[in-house]
This record gives C-alpha cells, sequence and structure tokens, in this order.
C-alpha cells in the first residue's frame, strides 16, 4: 500500500510557487487580445476531468480515492491562482454574463492564462505531494498466539 505524504522542502515550494504566480500574473499581460467565451458548466466538466486525469497520470499507483483527493488538491491550488491572478491582473476574466436568449454562464477568460494556471497547479501539486511506500494507517495485525505449544 501507498499513503500521501508531503515534502518538507518549503523553500523550493515557495520558490516555485513564487516563480508560477508570476507566470500567471505575466503570460496572460504579453496576450492581452487572446480572449475566449465559454460556458461555465462546461469549464468546470473539464477542469475536474482535467485534474483527475493529472492525478491518474502522475500518481498511477495510488487508490481512487487517493486519485481523488490529489485531483481535489490540484483544483484547490488551482482555483487559488486563479484568485491571486485575478487580483494582482484583474484582465485574465472579462466577465460573466448570460447570452441572450440562454440561462446559461458564459465567462469571458483569457485562454492562455487558463492554460498556465492549470499546469501550474499541476506542477506545484506534485512538488508537494508525494506517494511513499508503507502502510495507509489502520491498525496494526496483533501476532498470533503461540498457546498451543
Amino acid at each position: 500500500m501507498h499513503r500521501l505524504t508531503l515534502r518538507a522542502s518549503w523553500p523550493l515550494l515557495a520558490a516555485l510557487v513564487l516563480c508560477v504566480c508570476g507566470l500567471n500574473y505575466g503570460l496572460p499581460k504579453l496576450f492581452p487580445t487572446s480572449t475566449m467565451e465559454v460556458p461555465l458548466l462546461p469549464l468546470l466538466i473539464i477542469e475536474l476531468g482535467f485534474t483527475l486525469s493529472a492525478a491518474l497520470l502522475f500518481y498511477d499507483e495510488a487508490k481512487p480515492v487517493q486519485a481523488i483527493k490529489i485531483s481535489l488538491v490540484i483544483l484547490a491550488i488551482t482555483a487559488i491562482f486563479a484568485a491571486l491572478s485575478d487580483l494582482a491582473n484583474p484582465a485574465v476574466f472579462s466577465e460573466v454574463r448570460f447570452r441572450p436568449g440562454s440561462q446559461a454562464p458564459v465567462l469571458s477568460i483569457n485562454w492562455v492564462f487558463l492554460l498556465t494556471v492549470n499546469f501550474s497547479a499541476v506542477s506545484v501539486a506534485k512538488a508537494l505531494i508525494v506517494l511513499s511506500a508503507g502502510q495507509a494507517g489502520g491498525r496494526k495485525r496483533p501476532n498470533p498466539s503461540h498457546s498451543d505449544r
């Protein structure tokens, strides 16, 4: 069995987080006209599928529950990076609006930002989480008694 553990190299992780935050801030500014309109529900489904496939790709020996936990961590890191980048650069999200004649909300977003925030979240999660060999918790089995000798 394998268990999920956090790596202890916090200075390296902090440097990686600062680097990807800089990328998420700077790259969309280089491509300010590359926006697209995406319906929110399909975007959320694609994000969930991307994070789950990244978790299964990089942690292939993980159990299904562990893969779901890793994908949720990647999704949370994606949301944190997106929120921080939106605070620093409000041009990445233009608007959320409704299409005429439809009730589905549509997000106008920079596609370069969408790519960088997803790949940076996967790289930070890969640097943060390691799958180590060993038991995943639980009780130890008691030794059988040798009283019948």
